[in-house]
C-alpha cells in the first residue's frame, strides 16, 4: 500500500482496507486481511466486494467498542453489495440485517460468551461465498476497577518510528493491532510528535495528526490492549531543554497541548494512558526540580480538562539518575501517578553496533552466550546483575511505595554484517537478553515495553509477524539456549524463607544433568562462583543464614554442554533481626566492595574478626613494598552534609600509617580525612563528613590504605554507615 493512500485513508472514523497478511481487528472494528474471494472460480460472477468492517454506535456515526451482553452494530462498506449478504460473528447472538445499499450494509446482535478476540465472516448467500474474514475484541460489560494501570504481567510494544518520526510517518495499519495481541501483547505505547505537527505560534495541533493518534488509540483499545500516549523527541523541544529554572515558553507549551490531548481524550477511561514526556535530559538535581515543575503543569493541566481526565494514569519519564527523582507533582486524585525508565543495558550491546572512542561493541552477552573464539566481543560489564540491580532500585524507590513503574523501551538488536558462528551466537544471545530484561522487569513489579519499529517484529501494513523468535520470548516463551548445546534456562524459581534457612524449588529443564544456585545479599551481586553445585534435584534448601536478612538466588542448567542461561532473580527475607543493621555490614558478602592497587591481594567476609554481628571484610594485604591500595565501590547515594562512620582493626605489628576515607561525588569533586593516628590491636572509629555542596550518588566511596613498607597481614573493615 503507497504511503499516500494510507494518509488519504488514516481517518478517525474510515479503516483501511485489507491488503494481505493475516486477520485482525480495529477500533471498534475488524477489517479483512484478503481480497475478495473471486466466485468467478466457480463460474458465477462477483457479486460484492467488502472493504472493511466496523463496529458503530446505534446510529452508525462512530466506532464503538463491543461489549459482552450488549448490542452491538455493524457497519459493512464496499462495492455491489446485495440483499444476500451475511455477517457472522462468533458468540454474537440474534444478528438482524437492518439494511443494504450497493455500498453500506448495516447488522445488530448482542455478544455473548466471553471476552475475547472473536472471529468476523461476511457471505454472499446467493453463491455460498465468503467474500470477507477477520477479528474483532469483544470486552467485559463491567471489567474491574482500573486501579492498576496496566495489566499484570504487561507485554507491552511500542509503535516506534511511527507517529513521533517528525521526519515523516510509517503508519501501521490495522492488522498490526490485531497481530500483536493475537501473540500474546496486552499493551501499546505510542510515541507522538505534538510540537512538530502543531502551530509555530497558536501550538494548535493539525486536526488530521490528532485523528492518526486517536485512531491508533482506537486500534489498540479494540484490539483488548492498553494505550500510552506520551510526548516524545519531537525535535527536543521538551526533553532537551530541562534548564535550572522553568522556562514560561515550554511551561506554555505543556498547557496548550496536554489541553489538547486531554480534551480530546476525555471520554476514554483508563485503558489510555498519558505519558509527560521521553527521555528528559537532566543533568542535576536542581534540573530535576525543574521537570518536577513541568510535570506538575501536565497534572493540573489534564485533571483540569474534565470527564475520565480526573483519574487517568497519568506517567512521568525520569532523567538523570534515578536516585533524584525522590519527589512526585500534587494531585487532586491520590494514587494514579506511575513512572517511566528505559533499559538499553548496556549499550554497545543493545542499540551500537559500532566501536566507540569510549568502549568496544559488544555481539555476545551474558556469561553462557559469551564465544570462545572472539572473546575480544564477549560482555564484561552491564550483564544480568546489572539488569537486576537497576531494577530491584526502581522496585524498592517507587513499587514498594505504591509508585508503579513501566519500563516503556527495552530492545536488544542483533549486530549487523555477523555470518556464521558469530551470527548463531549474537542472535541467541540478543533473544536471550530480550526474554531476560522483560521477564526480570516482571519479577521486580514493573511493567516492560519493546522498543518496536516498522516491520520488526510486526510488519507495518499487514500486521505479519517478521521475528516470530522474538515475539515468542516476548510474549513468555523460552529463549534459545546457547548454540553449544547447554540447556535452556531455568523458570519457575521461587523461594520461601524459613528461620535461618530458604528453601528454593524450580521447574525441571530437559536435558540437564544438574543445577548451581548463585546466592547474595544484594540484588544482581551473585559470585562468578556458585554458592552450590551439582545438584540433581529441583528443589534445595539453603541454611545456616542470617536472621532479618534478605537472600537473592539464581539458577542454572548443566549438562555437558555447559551453563545454560540464568534464571529469572528470586529472593525471600529471613525472619529476626540482622546483627549488623548497618548499610554495609559484610554479614554474607563483600556488598559490591572492591579492592585497588599491588599491595591487597585480595579481599573477603570472614568471621575472625567483626566490630558488630558476626562477620566484616578482611582486606588481605601481601604487597612487596611500601605503597597505596585501597578498599571501595560506587553507586552510593549519601545526602549531603552527612557523617559517614567507618571502623577498622588494624593488627599489632602492621606497616600500616595512614588510613583515609574518601570520596567523589557524581561531578567527581573529592573529599578525604587522612587519619595517621590509630590503635592498633583494636577496633578504630573513623569519619568523612560528605561536603553539603556535593551531589550524589558517589562515583567512588572508599578507604586508602598506606604502607609505609612490605607486609602480609589484614586489616579488617566493618559496620559503615551514615
Amino acid at each position: 500500500m503507497s504511503r499516500n493512500l494510507v494518509l488519504a485513508t488514516l481517518t478517525a472514523a474510515v479503516l483501511l482496507a485489507g491488503c494481505g497478511g493475516s486477520s485482525s481487528s480495529g477500533s471498534g472494528s475488524v477489517m479483512s486481511t484478503t481480497e475478495l474471494a473471486s466466485s468467478a472460480a466457480v463460474g458465477k460472477p462477483v457479486t460484492a466486494t467488502v472493504s472493511a468492517v466496523n463496529s458503530t454506535n446505534a446510529t452508525f456515526t462512530a466506532l464503538a467498542t463491543l461489549h459482552v451482553n450488549q448490542q452491538a452494530y455493524f457497519q459493512v462498506t464496499g462495492s455491489k453489495l446485495t440483499s444476500t449478504l451475511a455477517l457472522d460473528v462468533t458468540d454474537c447472538a440474534g444478528m438482524t440485517t437492518i439494511s443494504i445499499s450497493a455500498t453500506d450494509a448495516r447488522f445488530r446482535c448482542t455478544p455473548g460468551g466471553t471476552a475475547g478476540m472473536k472471529t468476523i465472516t461476511v457471505k454472499d448467500k446467493a453463491g455460498g461465498t465468503t467474500v470477507y474474514t477477520g477479528s474483532v475484541a469483544v470486552q467485559d460489560t463491567n471489567p474491574p476497577p482500573l486501579t492498576t494501570p496496566l495489566p499484570v504481567p504487561t507485554r507491552g510494544f511500542n509503535l516506534g518510528n511511527s507517529l513521533e518520526a517528525i521526519w515523516g510517518y510509517s503508519i501501521p495499519g490495522q492488522p498490526v493491532y490485531t497481530s500483536a495481541a493475537n501473540a500474546g501483547f496486552n499493551s501499546v505505547r505510542i510515541p507522538c510528535a505534538w510540537d512538530s505537527n502543531a502551530d509555530p505560534v497558536t501550538h494548535v495541533i493539525n486536526a488530521d495528526y490528532m485523528a492518526k493518534v486517536k485512531q491508533a488509540v482506537d486500534y489498540s483499545i479494540a484490539a483488548g490492549m492498553y494505550a500510552v500516549i506520551n510526548v516524545h523527541w519531537d525535535g527536543g523541544w521538551f526533553d532537551s531543554h530541562i534548564g535550572d529554572t522553568v522556562d514560561p515558553a515550554i511551561d506554555a507549551k505543556v498547557r496548550s497541548y496536554w489541553t489538547q490531548i486531554a480534551t480530546t481524550f476525555a471520554g476514554y477511561d483508563n485503558h489510555l494512558l498519558f505519558a509527560a514526556a521521553n527521555e528528559p535530559d537532566v543533568k542535576s538535581p536542581t534540573q530535576m526540580k525543574t521537570l518536577m515543575a513541568y510535570y506538575q503543569t501536565f497534572v493540573n493541566t489534564v485533571r483540569s480538562a474534565g470527564g475520565s481526565n480526573t483519574n487517568r494514569w497519568l506517567v512521568l519519564q525520569g532523567g538523570g539518575d534515578t536516585s533524584w527523582f525522590t519527589t512526585m507533582p500534587t494531585d487532586s486524585t491520590p494514587g494514579r501517578l506511575m513512572v517511566e525508565f528505559h533499559n538499553y543495558t548496556p549499550s554497545l550491546f543493545t542499540i551500537i553496533h559500532t566501536d566507540q572512542s569510549w568502549g568496544t561493541a559488544i555481539y555476545f552477552w551474558g556469561p553462557a552466550y559469551h564465544y570462545a573464539a572472539d572473546p575480544t566481543r564477549n560482555a564484561t560489564f552491564g550483564e544480568e546483575g546489572a539488569i537486576d540491580a537497576g531494577f530491584q532500585q526502581l522496585k524498592e524507590q517507587f513499587v514498594d511505595k505504591g509508585v508503579p513503574v513501566m519500563v516503556g523501551e527495552f530492545q536488544a538488536g542483533g549486530t549487523p554484517g555477523l555470518t556464521g558462528a558469530e551470527l548463531s551466537w549474537n542472535t541467541a544471545s540478543t533473544l536471550y537478553w530480550n526474554k531476560f530484561v522483560g521477564e526480570s522487569a516482571q519479577a521486580h513489579g514493573l511493567s516492560p515495553f519493546y522498543w518496536s519499529t516498522p516491520n520488526a517484529p510486526f510488519d507495518y501494513t499487514t500486521g505479519a509477524i517478521t521475528n516470530p523468535d522474538l515475539v515468542k520470548v516476548l510474549a513468555g516463551g523460552v529463549a534459545p539456549p546457547p548454540p553449544n548445546g547447554a540447556p535452556y534456562a531455568v523458570t519457575g524459581l521461587a523461594a520461601t524463607a524459613g528461620a535461618g534457612q530458604v528453601s528454593l524449588s524450580w521447574n525441571a529443564v530437559a536435558g540437564a544433568t544438574s543445577y548451581r544456585i548463585y546466592r547474595t545479599a544484594e540484588s544482581g551481586n551473585e559470585p562468578a562462583t556458585p554458592s552450590v553445585s551439582g545438584i540433581t534435584s529441583t528443589a534445595y534448601t539453603d541454611t545456616g543464614l542470617n536472621p532479618g536478612t534478605t537472600y537473592y538466588y539464581r539458577v542454572v542448567a548443566v549438562n555437558s554442554g555447559g551453563p545454560s542461561g540464568f534464571s529469572t532473580e528470586a529472593h525471600a527475607s529471613t525472619p529476626g533481626v540482622n546483627p549488623d543493621p548497618t548499610k554495609f555490614n559484610f554479614e554474607t558478602d563483600t556488598q559490591l566492595w572492591s579492592p585497588n592497587g599491588a599491595q591487597i591481594s585480595g579481599i573477603a567476609t570472614s568471621t575472625a574478626q567483626h566490630f558488630a554481628g558476626n562477620q566484616s571484610l578482611a582486606v588481605n594485604f601481601g604487597g612487596a613494598a611500601a605503597g597505596t591500595s585501597s578498599v571501595d565501590l560506587s553507586g552510593v547515594v549519601v545526602p549531603a552534609g552527612a557523617t559517614i562512620t567507618f571502623h577498622v582493626w588494624i593488627p599489632v605489628g602492621s606497616q600500616v600509617t595512614t588510613i583515609e576515607p574518601y570520596l567523589q561525588d557524581y561531578n567527581w569533586a573529592w573529599a578525604s580525612t587522612p587519619y595517621t593516628s590509630f590503635t592498633a590491636g583494636a577496633w578504630n572509629t573513623i569519619t568523612l563528613t560528605v561536603p553539603t555542596t556535593a551531589i550524589t550518588p558517589l562515583q567512588r566511596l572508599g578507604l586508602k590504605l598506606t604502607t609505609g613498607a612490605a607486609w602480609t597481614g589484614t586489616v579488617y573493615v566493618d559496620s559503615i554507615n551514615w
